[in-house]
C-alpha cells in the first residue's frame, strides 16, 4: 500500500456511515473530508470537518501510513501543520502531540475500520491491464464522465506550463521578452535537452540576440558558440566563419566562453531531425525571421501559425549534426508548427493574459480547439476504445490522462474510476 492510496480511499470517504473512534478513544464523525490531497505542500487534505465527540472543528487533515512519519517528515516544525486537526494513518505507531504542546492530536487508525483486501481488490481486479488499468471496463463510464475528466486533465496539463512560464517571468525579473525566450528555448530542447536548452538561452542576454536578428549568421554563431558546437579539431567552411563571428562577438559583449559544453547534450533516443544542433539552427531561423518574437507569438491568429513553414539555414539543409554531412537531404518535420503551438505559444499566451487580465486558465484553452488532433501511439490507444479526438484540447487532455493517471494507476482520483468503482460494488 502507499500512502497515495489511502489518500485517495479518504478523499473517497470510504469510511462514511461507519461508528468511528480515535486511538485517544473520542467518537468521530466525518463531516467533510477537506480539499486535496494538496500538491503545493503543507497537510494533505485543507478545510475538512470532523466532528469529534460534541465538537466540530474545522481545519486540516494529514495522512500518513504510519504515525511515526509526522516526526521524519519534520512536521513538527513546520508551522504549516499547526491547524491540523485529525491524523489519519493506517498505523499508529506513535503518539504525535501538537506542537509545543503535550496534548495529542487526534488520531484515527485506518486499518481499524477498513480492510487492506479492499486496496488489493481494487489494484488486482480492476484496474490490472497494462497501459490503460481500466482498459475492459472503460466501458461503464459515460461519455459526460469521460469529457468531465478530459477538462480536468486539460486544465492540469495547461496550468503545469503556465506555472513553468510564470516562473521564468520571475527568474527574469518580470521581462515577458526574455520569459518567453527561454520558454520556447526548452520547447527547442524537448524532454531530452530542455535543460540544456534554457541554460544555452540564459547564456546570451535577450538584449544582445535583438542587435542581431538581422543577421542569421551571427545568431548561429552565438547560439552554437555557447552550445559548444563550435570546438571541432576539423572545420568547414561553415564552422570557421561561425567560429571566427563568435570570438568576436565575445569580445564585443563579454560573454564567458564555454568549454566542452557539447558533452552535457544528449543523443539517445532521438531521430536526427530532434539533435540538438539542428535545433539550434531552427531556433536561430525562427529569432532572425520573426526578430523581436513577442508581437509575433501573442497576436498572430491561430490558423497562421498553423500554417507557417519554419525553415532553417542552408547548411542545415544537409547536415544533421555540424561538421556531418548528412546521407539525405534534412527534411524538416511537418507537425513542427503544431507542436510549437501546442507547447509554446498557446501556453505562453495563457500565462501572459492570465497574468496581465487576470483571467481563470479555463476560460483561455478554447485555442486548442482550433488545432487538429495529434496523432501518436497513446491517442491511438484511447481510439481503439472509442474516444476519438475532435481536436489538440482532447489529445491534450488524453496525454495528461494518460501520462499522470493511467501510467501511474492513479485509477482513485480519476473521475472514470470513480465510476467503475461504483458500479462494481467497491464504494
Amino acid at each position: 500500500m502507499k500512502e497515495f492510496d489511502l489518500q485517495m480511499a479518504w478523499k473517497l470517504s470510504v469510511l462514511a456511515g461507519q461508528s468511528l473512534k480515535t486511538v485517544q478513544g473520542d467518537l468521530v464523525e466525518i463531516v467533510f473530508p477537506g480539499y486535496g490531497p494538496s500538491s503545493l505542500g503543507g497537510p494533505d487534505f485543507t478545510f475538512a470537518k470532523i466532528k469529534i465527540n460534541d465538537t466540530l472543528w474545522v481545519g486540516s487533515v494529514e495522512i500518513h501510513l504510519r504515525s511515526s512519519q509526522w516526526y521524519a517528515h519534520k512536521h513538527n516544525t513546520d508551522d504549516k501543520y499547526n491547524n491540523v486537526i485529525l491524523h489519519v494513518v493506517w498505523d499508529h505507531d506513535a503518539e504525535v502531540n501538537w506542537p509545543e504542546e503535550e496534548v495529542p492530536i487526534p488520531c484515527l487508525q485506518f486499518k481499524d475500520f477498513f480492510s487492506a483486501c479492499w486496496f488489493e481488490e481494487v489494484d488486482q481486479r480492476i484496474f490490472s491491464a497494462q497501459r490503460i488499468p481500466c482498459a475492459e471496463l472503460m466501458h461503464l463510464a459515460s461519455e459526460v464522465v469521460w469529457q468531465s475528466q478530459l477538462d480536468v486533465s486539460l486544465i492540469e496539463r495547461v496550468e503545469r506550463r503556465v506555472k513553468e512560464v510564470e516562473q521564468l517571468y520571475v527568474d527574469c525579473h518580470w521581462d515577458w521578452d526574455e520569459a518567453l525566450h527561454r520558454f520556447l528555448a526548452r520547447f527547442m530542447g524537448q524532454k531530452v535537452n530542455n535543460e540544456g536548452m534554457e541554460q544555452l538561452a540564459c547564456a546570451i542576454p535577450y538584449r544582445i540576440i535583438l542587435k542581431h536578428t538581422a543577421s542569421l549568421p551571427d545568431l548561429e554563431a552565438l547560439l552554437l558558440g555557447q552550445g559548444g558546437f563550435l570546438q571541432q579539431k576539423n572545420k568547414d567552411d561553415y564552422i570557421k566563419d561561425r567560429s571566427e563571428r563568435y570570438d568576436f562577438l565575445c569580445h564585443k559583449y563579454e560573454l564567458e566562453k564555454v568549454y566542452n559544453a557539447h558533452l552535457q547534450w544528449q543523443y539517445k533516443g532521438l531521430r536526427p531531425v530532434s539533435f540538438p544542433e539542428l535545433r539550434i539552427a531552427q531556433w536561430a531561423y525562427l529569432l532572425h525571421t520573426k526578430g523581436r518574437v513577442m508581437h509575433w507569438a501573442l497576436e498572430t491568429p491561430v490558423k497562421e501559425l498553423l500554417s507557417e513553414s519554419h525553415d532553417i539555414g542552408m547548411y542545415w539543409k544537409s547536415h544533421y549534426r555540424i561538421g556531418q554531412v548528412a546521407r539525405t537531404p534534412v527534411a524538416m518535420n511537418a507537425q513542427w508548427s503544431r507542436l510549437l503551438l501546442i507547447n509554446a505559444l498557446i501556453p505562453f499566451r495563457i500565462a501572459y493574459q492570465k497574468n496581465k487580465n487576470n483571467v481563470e486558465t479555463s476560460m483561455l484553452v478554447e485555442a486548442y480547439e482550433e488545432i487538429p488532433p495529434e496523432k501518436n501511439s497513446i491517442i491511438k490507444i484511447f481510439e481503439s476504445f472509442g474516444h476519438h479526438a475532435v481536436s489538440a484540447r482532447d489529445t491534450q487532455a488524453m496525454l495528461e490522462l494518460y501520462n499522470n493517471y493511467c501510467n501511474y494507476k492513479k485509477c482513485l482520483s480519476c473521475k472514470i474510476g470513480h465510476v467503475i468503482l461504483k458500479k462494481e460494488g467497491l464504494l
